[in-house]
């Protein structure tokens, strides 16, 4: 924690010892009343208001925390140090316009070292600026060389933007500067390099030597599946995916059951209710969510139709959960949250659709129409289509084998806890199906289903149809997707650059023996 400001009172001295005394023992109402109590004499103590907007959200109080958290954001920015972790926090509370606005005030220059630099980048990456993340990570670089983490982090970038080559050469530098630094090896797995047999003897001679647990267990076993699959050693891959599984898996906090609560509450959903919604409609601006399990094919679709003049690409985005959670004053991790779903007939659905507008409007760029690629927004479309009458909403749906084993091959930083045990990712699959069938019940011609198969199959007739969707009519060139500039963040970052490929089905097969719970289980998809 920051140290207190020396002109605070003894007795306002006292509170603040009090409130890291119990932050420390995990005491968090009694920590909340030292920094109420410190506040109540010196109501301008930036740190006080921050930890305590900290401590708001932990208990729930997204309300309380988020008013906190704009008066510490208002004070003068004494320091780069300060200024990061003001950014962070305002990441947190879904306040994108003001973490841009930061860094429109402040350029690269002024954060002071390389490490500030790079999680200035991270944060503005997080909230899909990806342009000016990528500015900051190459300062980053540039300002420290030796810094391993930071050019790690700029490689990350480049690999968003598509310079594999580039991304791949600034890993191994990373990877000399500390060679017990996880994260690239894990990235450079990715980038389908040349040489497999060094990089996999590198990795293993890793996990020898560090021996790690936990995430970094994670990272490198699916470092060395990833080398292993591209190499076609599949027998060897499926043992390294095993590994990497079941480290990940043990480092969450995961109750199969709170799915399927949730998927009952949101069955429960109606049409009535949707109908009958006071949404808030922009005639400047519309979105288009697509939604659908991870690895299904949502990039392909997004990346067709940001090719269209009219349509803007704008990534994945949880603008639509901060808007809940000010409508509730509920705060939760979750993209869903139960207690929201059991709140949602006492929203302000106009001011939660009239809030999201207003947050995503710098991603449009002036364009009509605006995707959210948020795939776990397929729980939130009861919310979305009461509070915006006018979105759109694309369902992309893939094999349930190759979408499972794509599941089970991916590294989620935080999404996704169903992903790492076959049996828990039918459990969610199953969840899943049963909802998106409510949904198509309840939406109606709202919601197009997209196969993803049929998709690869005819890509002219699947934009042209795409297009229609979104009230258009087809534009040249939408299927030319290796054509684009545009950034992607998410796990296909690598593959889409490549165009749209027919070869990416029946990738299960090598790993048949292994995936026998998903093949009984999906028989007849």
């Amino acid at each position: 924690m920051i140290p207190q400001s020396p002109t605070l009172s003894r007795q306002a001295r006292r509170f603040w010892q009090r409130a890291e005394s119990a932050i420390a023992e995990g005491r968090s109402n009694a920590a909340i009343k030292a920094l109420e109590s410190l506040l109540a004499e010196a109501p301008w103590h930036a740190e006080a208001l921050l930890q305590l907007s900290v401590l708001k959200l932990d208990v729930g109080d997204f309300r309380s925390g988020h008013a906190l958290g704009l008066r510490a954001a208002s004070a003068p920015m004494r320091s780069a140090d300060w200024g990061v972790m003001v950014m962070e926090h305002l990441v947190t509370l879904g306040e994108s316009g003001l973490v841009l606005e930061m860094c429109r005030q402040a350029a690269p220059a002024s954060w002071g070292s390389a490490a500030n630099l790079a999680r200035v980048a991270q944060q503005l990456s997080r909230i899909g600026a990806q342009r000016q993340a990528r500015e900051f990570a190459r300062a980053a670089a540039e300002r420290d060389p030796g810094d391993a983490t930071a050019i790690y982090f700029h490689a990350h970038m480049e690999v968003i933007f598509g310079e594999v080559e580039r991304a791949a050469s600034l890993l191994e530098h990373a990877l000399t500067l500390h060679d017990d630094l996880i994260d690239p090896h894990w990235l450079l797995s990715r980038l389908r390099q040349p040489d497999p047999d060094r990089r996999i003897a590198r990795i293993e001679q890793a996990l020898e030597r560090l021996r790690p647990r936990g995430l970094d267990e994670a990272y490198l076993a699916y470092a060395l599946h990833n080398e292993l699959h591209e190499a076609g050693q599949f027998d060897r891959a499926w043992t390294a995916l095993e590994r990497a599984c079941r480290a990940r898996r043990a480092t969450l906090r995961y109750a199969p059951a709170d799915d399927d609560a949730l998927f009952a509450r949101l069955l429960g959903w109606t049409a009535d209710e949707i109908d009958s919604a006071k949404g808030h409609v922009d005639d400047g601006l519309a979105p288009v969510f697509i939604v659908g399990m991870h690895r299904s094919g949502t990039t392909l679709v997004e990346r067709i139709l940001g090719r269209h003049p009219e349509i803007r690409a704008g990534g994945e985005t949880f603008d639509l959960a901060h808007q809940l959670r000010r409508a509730s004053g509920l705060y939760s991790t979750l993209v869903t949250d139960p207690r929201i779903v059991a709140r949602r007939q006492s929203l302000d659905h106009a001011q939660v659709g009239r809030g999201y507008l207003d947050a995503v409007r710098w991603r449009a760029d002036g364009r009509r129409l605006l995707t959210d690629k948020l795939r776990q927004n397929f729980l939130n479309l009861g919310f979305a289509a009461q509070a915006l009458p006018a979105a759109r909403f694309i369902h992309v749906q893939r094999h349930p084998l190759d979408t499972g084993l794509s599941n089970l091959r991916t590294l989620f930083a935080h999404s996704c806890p169903y992903s790492y045990d076959q049996h828990e990712f039918i459990r969610y699959f199953g969840g899943y199906q049963r909802l998106m069938a409510h949904w198509h019940e309840v939406l109606g011609e709202r919601l197009l289903a997209v196969r993803y198969e049929d998709l690869v199959a005819d890509p002219e007739a699947g934009a042209q149809r795409l297009a229609a969707f979104c009230g258009l009519p087809g534009a040249p060139g939408m299927t030319a997707i290796a054509e684009s500039t545009d950034p992607v963040a998410t796990a296909s970052s690598v593959l889409v650059r490549d165009g749209i490929r027919r070869d990416r089905g029946g990738l299960w097969r090598p790993y048949a023996n292994g995936l026998r719970p998903m093949i009984e289980a999906f028989s007849n998809a």
